[in-house]
């Protein structure tokens, strides 16, 4: 062999493995994905989940990482996923109420009666999916701290009605948008207002009430005014994380792993820790004096059938086509 050639040969060949590298060196770049969330880092629910972000960062470590920078004072409340289906940002986490008017099929979760891990098992968080896709240009990744629902909290000693159920007519509720139907029914007026106003509301005496999870309660300082809790909770929370689509589907197969199997250890996670700390919560309002009003077992189960067929039916009436798919899925006892 020619001298010409062996260093022609040699010199293909560093070339070769040098083309490989650089088709490879993409594949093994670290993708960071933007997040924002509905609630600023101190509201409970983004603090606690926080560390499904701390989880993917560990597991994702040359892979994934997820950057969180912040929450309304980032991307106002309701324009949350507006930027998400953009592109302004990469992942949004919260609460679907916000969003009904874009995503009416968020209210499945609401309005649901099995928990995420039957969800998966069923199909029914893919049976989602192609109106995350349509709708807001996303994927949705998981339906997070789920299980506890609103209360009704009141300043007086809660009427009932004939039928058991409470009786809230000519009481003023302070809410999110997502419980102003349920409010309505039992005749009572949905006030919404920012949480941050609620003290103010009960102190100046514009509010008798407010439909609230027991989780965070202690935290709005108006124990001085409200003195009592209507239970059990009915329905519970559909509080969801979704990443953008184009950006998805950009993602290697190991970062949607990743982000994957991390929401799946997060739900199961999220929602043992909130019926803890509701327990927990519960437990030292009762130590100070609260008085909890709990409703028979025939009453309640009315109670409970009362709200998730409030819910359904305002769902019914936004998206007809899309309830009657996903109600049979989400609320089993409906086909039954």
């Amino acid at each position: 062999m020619s001298l010409f050639s062996r260093y022609g040969f040699a010199s293909r060949l560093s070339a070769l493995l040098i083309i490989q590298l650089l088709i490879a060196a993409p594949a093994l770049a670290e993708t960071t994905l933007t997040l924002v969330s509905s609630w600023n880092s101190r509201q409970n629910f983004t603090a606690h989940f926080l560390k499904y972000v701390a989880a993917v960062n560990e597991a994702g470590k040359g892979v994934v990482q997820i950057r969180f920078l912040g929450g309304p004072e980032v991307v106002p409340q309701r324009q949350l996923l507006y930027a998400l289906r953009r592109g302004v940002i990469d992942m949004a986490f919260g609460g679907m109420t916000y969003y009904r008017g874009v995503l009416p099929e968020g209210d499945a979760l609401f309005g649901a009666t099995i928990n995420p891990a039957i969800a998966r098992q069923i199909g029914a968080i893919d049976a989602l999916q192609p109106y995350w896709h349509e709708r807001i240009n996303a994927h949705l990744i998981g339906w997070m701290q789920s299980g506890i629902g609103p209360h009704i909290y009141l300043s007086e000693a809660p009427r009932f009605r004939t039928d058991g159920l409470p009786d809230l007519s000519g009481l003023k509720i302070r809410t999110s948008p997502t419980n102003v139907e349920l409010l309505k029914a039992l005749d009572a007026r949905a006030v919404q207002i920012a949480v941050k106003e609620i003290y103010t509301a009960f102190q100046r005496g514009t509010v008798d009430g407010l439909a609230w999870p027991t989780i965070g309660f202690p935290d709005l300082g108006i124990s001085e005014f409200v003195h009592y809790r209507i239970d059990p909770d009915v329905l519970q929370l559909s509080v969801t994380l979704q990443i953008n689509l184009d950006v998805w589907n950009d993602l290697s197969q190991q970062a949607r792993d990743i982000l994957t199997e991390q929401a799946l250890i997060y739900e199961q996670k999220s929602r043992e820790d909130l019926f803890a700390i509701t327990a927990q919560e519960v437990a030292e309002l009762d130590a100070a004096g609260f008085k909890s009003v709990h409703l028979s077992d025939d009453v309640a189960k009315r109670w409970r059938d009362f709200a998730h067929e409030v819910v359904w039916s305002r769902f019914e009436a936004r998206a007809p086509e899309s309830a009657a798919q996903l109600k049979p899925i989400f609320y089993p006892e409906y086909a039954h």
